[in-house]
């Protein structure tokens, strides 16, 4: 199945360009009002600026050097998850992104790098 009609919309793409550009702003773009946001294991359920600006510090921290999308898998319906490999000059992570169905719209409800 194409990634595309796997994930409608632009929404792939966007969190695609902006985990390889470390663009926090393209990703928020998709945030949920309030989402679970987990940076090597410190976890906390944000609002969807306060997570924009913890990603943002991620970010500038961590240049961002390769990213690999590694998996897509449908939950059910309603729930989406799509699993990255992210390298930085530092190290290299796996990322996982939770999708959920909202009024016929999918939005980003928790993103881990761990």
């Amino acid at each position: 199945m194409p990634l595309q009609s796997f994930v409608e919309g632009n929404i792939h793409a966007d969190i695609y360009n902006g985990l390889k550009n470390g663009n926090s702003k393209t990703l928020s773009k998709h945030f949920a009002s309030t989402l679970s946001l987990s940076i090597n294991k410190e976890e906390s359920v944000y609002s969807k600026f306060q997570a924009e600006l913890v990603l943002n510090d991620f970010f500038r921290a961590n240049k961002i050097t390769e990213l690999k999308h590694l998996q897509k898998v449908a939950g059910n319906s309603s729930n989406k998850y799509l699993i990255y490999s992210l390298k930085t000059i530092k190290k290299s992570y796996r990322v996982f992104v939770k999708l959920i169905d909202i009024k016929g719209d999918f939005t980003i409800s928790e993103l881990r790098i761990e």
